[in-house]
């Protein structure tokens, strides 16, 4: 079994690429639970992990979190006969084994994985050694439409800087697993992916040692997580071919200059043209952090409806989070 791992940062395309790869024949790709970010905080707090009782009250809560209404995952088994099956005595191997049991639910080969920050775990996978395969794509962005996407629905994030600030580590820390730690990345531009969807998921599917599925070329229509999450209404639609260059509405002036001073490193080595001379210091510019909380402080109540209420799932997926810490305690 093949494990297909997406490392990118939010916005930048994952779950189109997810739902490309899902459509795959051999490929189960569901909505990502982000396991790592869910429970490795609190991983402690399971105990001992080699012994059952706590790896099965860890996979319980797994499950849980995999078949809430956002994930909605339908698995049908329980933690004391999946621990048995795939020896779980670790957060990697209870993420592995549940990706797993989803694979063989749909009747599939392999699995994809596009949980968030997956850059941060990808060594514990590698601790896995099953003789299985471990395939990372590396899906990266143009940072100003990156920051542009998340400046039109700001969630956590309110300002361009801050964004910047996390993309540029984020960047350094996928490139760094290629270069420090020797994974093997395939390289996937998000503007590629979308001018030529046929182009990419070929050369794609041929790094990755599948046979090509034609399907994995379009979105479907009849996607039904689109409707399930304001950040995925556009999986049933045709894919945006024009979904570039949106930052320079709303990027302009100083916060691009800012934006591109920050993220210049990486652009280059990614291959993306400055429109500015990226050459903005914060000490020269003194106040500008008094008016960067001011202008937090006003996004963050400007979209408050944003998640307090299209995003009331996702709220209430953290609620049940939350249970599981007081259980533990």
């Amino acid at each position: 079994m093949k494990k297909i791992i997406i490392l990118a940062s939010e916005r930048s395309g994952t779950n189109l690429l997810r739902t490309l790869l899902g459509n795959h024949k051999h490929i189960c790709a569901p909505v990502a639970p982000h396991f790592f970010d869910a429970f490795r905080p609190n991983i402690h707090l399971y105990g001992d992990l080699n012994k059952a009782t706590n790896a099965e009250k860890l996979l319980d809560h797994m499950i849980r979190l995999s078949n809430h209404k956002y994930n909605d995952w339908q698995l049908d088994s329980n933690a004391s006969s999946i621990r048995e099956k795939f020896n779980v005595n670790s957060l990697q191997s209870a993420f592995d084994a549940l990706y797993a049991i989803k694979t063989e639910s749909e009747s599939s080969k392999h699995y994809a994985c596009k949980d968030n920050h997956m850059f941060n775990h990808a060594f514990l996978l590698e601790t896995l050694n099953k003789g299985d395969e471990i395939h990372y794509i590396y899906l990266y962005r143009d940072p100003r439409d990156h920051i542009a996407s998340w400046l039109r629905t700001p969630l956590f994030m309110h300002t361009p800087i801050a964004i910047a600030r996390k993309w540029n580590r984020e960047q350094q820390k996928i490139i760094a697993l290629e270069k420090s730690y020797g994974l093997h990345l395939s390289y996937l531009k998000y503007e590629d992916l979308i001018d030529n969807p046929q182009e990419s998921m070929t050369k794609l599917l041929n790094d990755l040692n599948l046979e090509v599925d034609e399907n994995c070329f379009n979105t479907d229509n009849k996607n039904i997580e689109s409707k399930r999450n304001e950040f995925w209404k556009n999986l049933s639609k045709p894919i945006m071919k024009s979904n570039t260059k949106k930052y320079e509405k709303y990027l302009k002036g100083q916060d691009l200059l800012i934006v591109e001073s920050v993220c210049k490193k990486y652009m280059s080595y990614l291959g993306y043209d400055l429109d500015t001379a990226a050459n903005w210091v914060w000490k020269k510019n003194r106040g500008y952090g008094t008016r960067l909380k001011i202008r937090a402080a006003i996004s963050r109540k400007k979209n408050k409806d944003l998640f307090d209420k299209k995003m009331a799932d996702l709220k209430d997926k953290l609620n049940l989070l939350d249970s599981f810490k007081k259980e533990l305690k």
